[in-house]
């Protein structure tokens, strides 16, 4: 079978004629170039959204985040504030000397043949205002009058049964009705209205707590204190 070109003769020198220039070349792909710049600039614009948005979210996450956090800032600080003061309250009552339990032994144990003319006690704080020292323990000077020079003795012997004294020290000890004394010191006299005529000065050495009992649980630290003391001027009579 052969080929039969059906095309009119004039048509076909036309047809092969067709061209095209360099110029339309050009604009052809100057329009490519500018459409997939166009392409790149709109996925480039998208993208950029895309990430303002989820900038935006994770923004406002954080603000409100912090938000949170701040309305829990009142209740952090009165933890605090609380744990400070219950450090505090330990503190003070390690320190706090039972004085009640210690006058109360004193008294009940006193002869009767004895009297109390004055008490004075004395504690100063730890040296250096160490947290970690214990409390200090005060010194007690007693002065007051007794019957004879035995019932002084037996005063020492009955005050050494206090809880928590380690020592009792006599410093001075003189009978006014005839003027000798057991000690260095000189004569005190019927000073603070003591029936008896023997006058002694007694110091008593505090080693431990009179109570055995703690204050607060956990509460091993104590803070200096400054010096004090407490003198009774009225006689204590014996029990």
């Amino acid at each position: 079978m052969n080929a039969v070109n059906l095309i009119p003769r004039e048509n076909r020198r036309r047809g092969s004629d067709l061209s095209v220039s360099p110029p339309t070349l050009a604009l052809l792909g100057g329009l490519v170039v500018a459409l997939v710049a166009a392409v790149l600039y709109v996925t480039a614009a998208n993208t950029v959204t895309t990430r303002k948005s989820e900038l935006a979210q994770v923004s406002a996450g954080v603000a409100g985040w912090t938000a949170a956090a701040n309305s829990y800032a009142s209740f952090v600080q009165a933890a605090k504030r609380q744990s400070q003061e219950l450090t505090d309250v330990r503190q003070l009552a390690s320190a706090r000397f039972p004085w009640s339990d210690l006058l109360g032994q004193i008294g009940g144990l006193m002869p009767r043949a004895a009297a109390l003319s004055s008490l004075q006690a004395t504690t100063t704080g730890a040296a250096g205002g160490s947290a970690t020292s214990s409390a200090s323990l005060p010194g007690v000077q007693l002065t007051g009058c007794a019957a004879s020079q035995s019932v002084v003795a037996q005063t020492m012997v009955q005050l050494r049964h206090v809880s928590g004294v380690s020592d009792v020290t006599l410093s001075a000890s003189t009978d006014s009705s005839s003027g000798a004394a057991a000690s260095g010191s000189t004569s005190q006299g019927s000073s603070g209205g003591c029936p008896f005529p023997v006058q002694f000065q007694l110091s008593l050495t505090i080693g431990s707590s009179p109570t055995t009992a703690t204050a607060a649980s956990g509460g091993t630290s104590t803070t200096s204190t400054p010096a004090t003391s407490a003198t009774t001027a009225a006689p204590v009579a014996a029990q």
